[in-house]
């Protein structure tokens, strides 16, 4: 099973993903989101118009960028509604503060688009390590362990070779 390119995705859902690089921050702005706070954020929703543009941490690993994308195209495609809208001098909505039951929602949705069960399945039947698996979907091991954990996809593998 092929891994689902988060960024193509967006695209096929009319969301863009802006380049942190172009969004022309000051120096001093980009030093402080991307190196002194770069753990305070992950990505960052905005909606003009009833579309939506997504930028991500560029100081991020690649995994954990996928997967912040994929849990920020959750938010939208479940419909999700922030606690707290923030709106820019320019009218620019900005996104934040959904409810831990919404966050929730979109952590698992982002885990099934990237780590399908099925794909699992495959490749855990084929005695593929959590490393490879990692790799193979572009995520890190910690979201394919808990994706195997969730799924019960070992237990499964498991008892069907002792039944």
């Amino acid at each position: 099973m092929a891994p689902l390119d988060p960024w193509a995705y967006a695209e096929h859902l009319h969301v863009s993903v802006f380049d942190f690089a172009a969004l022309g921050l000051e120096h001093e702005v980009i030093r402080q989101l991307t190196e002194t706070d770069a753990s305070s954020w992950s990505a960052l929703t905005l909606q003009e118009n009833g579309a939506f543009a997504i930028v991500i941490n560029p100081a991020h690993a690649k995994v954990r960028q996928r997967n912040d994308l994929a849990h920020e195209l959750s938010h939208i495609l479940l419909r999700h509604v922030p606690a707290r809208v923030d709106v820019a001098p320019s009218k620019l909505l900005l996104l934040s503060d959904y409810s831990d039951e919404q966050e929730q929602e979109a952590d698992w949705q982002a885990g099934a688009l990237l780590v399908p069960r099925d794909g699992l399945v495959g490749l855990r039947s084929r005695q593929q390590s959590v490393a490879d698996i990692a790799e193979h979907f572009g995520v890190s091991t910690t979201l394919c362990e808990w994706r195997l954990r969730m799924t019960g996809v070992d237990v499964q593998i498991r008892r069907s070779a002792n039944g």
